[in-house]
């Protein structure tokens, strides 16, 4: 067994790796300095472990920081370019100062970047309706309209946790976050799917992984691999109808890709894993006696505690199986109901099946809903109450930036966040959409009248002029551009609280 300074070690060695692979060449060349031949410092024989650490910290973290500097800084350019270009104090610090701001800096976004990215608003100044304002460069774009659904993936994890609140409340206590998955996911399994955890798993561990362990990406399990792609690609229109991905077809992939074992003892590491989220849906499928995984209404559960609220969000929508993008029709303005969707080799996959992900990523929505999701969520706290909210908003053991079904202060790693203020969320991304800074940018200080909350969302659309490679870029790209927007807005609101 490794030594704990050993174990620092290599960490410390694999994020230099990581830093490294960041900088390139050109960022060696500029700062003409060669991280690999820093002096490593000499062998000691009576040095303390921690001694040790802090001798191999002074030597590399310094280096890792230069790398993630870097990093940053390249994905701040285009924020940085429009925040020059409209100074938040350029802005009168009211509601058309405020829509004006925001319709600029998507505009100044959009152009910049070259594709098409629609913005929504919820919060002081638009308390009662969000804001909404779409932009696309000057191409044969056919843009985001409003009212348009944007796949957006992950988004749909922080309406699953919802859901789970719920449901297990609803039980009074027999099922808590505490009780194991299996009885409820076997029988699901067994009936749905004809297999069972014990098939799946060569592991008696996943007899122990919990709900809470699931929702907070501490089960053990994995992810499946970006590969099924082109798997799915390859149905082809025509086919789609019938060739749905459905929940175990993720998870044996998962499986197929990273072996039939846990990779850690639940509750004690973070791994990012849909598949938990899958395996969470089908023990609420079970606690609540449905016939089958696909009668699971997420959006329906997690409106249960405030029903009345539904009714405000006209442009949420989890996607029906074996239903083609195609099929959900059009707006009155003519364009499609969903935005286009792309392959990374630019198939249209619009004539596709929209299904996607199930419990972990089956979900559209506009920009102006997810902003007002996380509104009435972790800020007016309306959907669920305080104590319920808190644990969704409490990082883990295991991870600094995820709570229960949340991102926590995830986007920090975008860009430069005002320090007075911290971020929750989810973000997501779909079939070359994605929903950037989805999430609530809270004051770190409480009750002090000054500093309020806001909620942001950034939607866009873009993979078919860019291609796979460029699409993670892009996404991140749009991540950054976000929190300068956030910056400015934060501006913008404290002036207006200085006037009042």
């Amino acid at each position: 067994m490794k030594s704990s300074a050993a174990k620092h070690m290599s960490l410390l060695v694999l994020a230099l790796a990581l830093s490294l692979s960041c900088l390139g060449s050109s960022a060696l060349a500029a700062n003409e300095t060669d991280p690999s031949s820093a002096a490593l410092p000499p062998a000691s024989g009576t040095m303390s472990e921690e001694e040790e650490l802090a001798e191999l910290s002074s030597v590399f973290m310094p280096i890792v920081k230069e790398g993630s500097d870097v990093v940053m800084g390249r994905k701040a350019k285009v924020g940085q370019a429009c925040t020059a270009e409209y100074p938040p104090s350029s802005f009168p610090a009211t509601e058309d100062g405020l829509v004006e701001m925001v319709e600029n800096y998507t505009r100044c976004f959009s152009d910049k970047l070259g594709f098409p990215i629609a913005t929504g608003y919820r919060g002081p100044l638009a308390e009662e309706e969000a804001i909404f304002t779409t932009h696309k460069p000057a191409s044969n774009w056919t843009g985001i309209s409003e009212g348009q659904l944007v796949p957006s993936g992950s988004v749909m994890k922080s309406f699953l946790g919802v859901a789970a609140f719920n449901v297990l409340n609803s039980t009074e206590g027999a099922v808590t976050w505490d009780t194991p998955m299996y009885p409820f996911v076997n029988r699901v399994l067994s009936r749905d799917f004809n297999t069972s955890l014990d098939e799946l798993f060569d592991d008696k561990r996943i007899k122990d992984v919990t709900i809470q362990q699931l929702l907070s990406m501490e089960s053990g399990l994995k992810d499946y691999s970006e590969d099924m792609a082109p798997e799915f690609i390859g149905y082809g229109p025509g086919n789609t109808q019938e060739a749905s991905f459905t929940p175990i077809e993720y998870i044996d992939n998962m499986i197929q890709t990273w072996g039939n074992k846990l990779s850690c003892d639940p509750g004690t590491c973070y791994y990012y894993s849909s598949n938990g989220f899958a395996f969470a849906g089908m023990m609420l499928v079970d606690i609540l006696g449905l016939d089958s995984w696909k009668d699971l209404d997420i959006l329906e559960l997690a409106f249960q505690s405030n029903p009345g609220l539904k009714s405000e969000f006209n442009n949420t929508v989890a996607l029906t199986p074996n239903k083609l993008c195609s099929e959900y029709g059009q707006l009155p303005d003519g364009s499609n109901r969903v935005v286009n969707q792309w392959s990374e080799n630019g198939t249209n996959l619009y004539d596709y099946d929209c299904l996607d992900g199930w419990a972990f990523g089956n979900l559209m929505i506009d920009a102006p809903d997810t902003a007002s999701w996380f509104w009435h969520l972790y800020g007016l706290r309306d959907i669920l109450g305080t104590e319920d909210v808190d644990l969704m908003l409490t990082p883990t053991n295991t991870s600094s930036t995820y709570g229960l079904a949340s991102e926590v202060n995830a986007i920090q790693g975008q860009g430069k966040l005002n320090n007075r203020y911290s971020w929750a969320g989810h973000m997501g991304t779909d079939w070359g959409s994605s929903n950037s800074g989805a999430g609530l940018f809270m004051p770190n200080a409480k009750d002090n009248g000054k500093e309020r909350a806001f909620a942001l969302s950034l939607t866009q659309n873009d993979l078919s002029i860019h291609g796979e490679g460029d699409f993670a870029q892009t996404t991140s790209l749009t991540r950054a551009s976000t929190v300068y927007l956030a910056n400015a807005i934060i501006q913008l609101l404290e002036k207006n609280f200085e006037d009042s």
